[in-house]
């Protein structure tokens, strides 16, 4: 009970400290393969930002993963982002590949996102290959997204149709750490176009990411600053939206 008193008591000193402005959800900068150990991992992050669509914006963002055997695993995960009014589930499994300096993962995801401000669903179906190395991590795959229209007002329905599907949108991701992934901290950068509740066909974020591991060696910080054009359905948007996102990982 005490090691989780102390979590609850870290998760609300850095939420206090994110004043800067800010956005969506964490990429754990560490490594993704099974330890051999911990079966278990559990995320969950604080996020306070906002952009020029929605304004200011906080919520909170969880996921877990169940690794079965050293190749095969599955995640699931949430968000609610309260003042962008945006509520999001995703289930991803993952198969990776051995190699004796890296690992390869392939991943196949789907998603839900609920605009609920602007009654709109987004459904999301991607897959990617995810290569990870010692510094670098590569992401490349593609992404099938559709949004649905609730209620579309009788005079608007003549010229506006109440769904819409994307032509395949790539998914591309460079990841790049100063230190060796597994060292008990690490600070690196990356650029891609998606976060783990949305991909971009155009939008690209780019930032600084950190992981620690605390006292505790099954328990880690870890910390995203994140920037991108503001809002997932803003492409065009000329004013930018940041993000500092702060959380633990838990495995046993």
């Amino acid at each position: 009970m005490k090691r989780f008193r102390y979590l609850f008591l870290i998760l609300l000193l850095l939420q206090a400290a994110t004043s800067a402005s800010a956005q969506a959800f964490i990429t754990y900068g560490g490594s993704r393969k099974f330890d051999g150990i911990h079966k278990n991992e559990i995320y969950g992050n604080l996020v306070y930002g906002g952009n020029v669509v929605t304004g200011r914006f906080f919520g909170e963002a969880a996921s877990y993963t169940r690794h079965f055997t050293e190749r095969w695993s599955i995640t699931g995960g949430e968000q609610a982002q309260l003042l962008k009014q945006l509520y999001s589930l995703d289930l991803t499994g993952t198969y990776r590949i051995p190699f004796k300096r890296s690992s390869l993962f392939f991943d196949a995801r789907v998603a839900g996102n609920r605009y609920h401000q602007w009654d709109v669903n987004e459904l999301l179906i991607n897959a990617a290959a995810y290569w990870e190395t010692n510094y670098v991590d590569l992401r490349f795959g593609v992404s099938f997204i559709h949004y649905h229209k609730h209620n579309v007002k009788e005079e608007y329905k003549s010229y506006t149709d109440a769904s819409y599907t994307e032509p395949p949108t790539l998914t591309v991701g460079l990841g790049i750490n100063i230190r060796p992934r597994n060292n008990p901290w690490n600070l690196g950068l990356f650029i891609r176009n998606f976060d783990q509740f949305y991909y971009e066909t155009w939008n690209i974020n780019w930032g600084l990411r950190f992981h620690a591991t605390l006292p505790w060696n099954d328990m880690k910080i870890y910390s995203e600053f994140n920037i991108r054009p503001a809002g997932s359905l803003s492409q065009l948007a000329t004013r930018y939206e940041t993000a500092l996102k702060v959380g633990l990982k838990y495995a046993w």
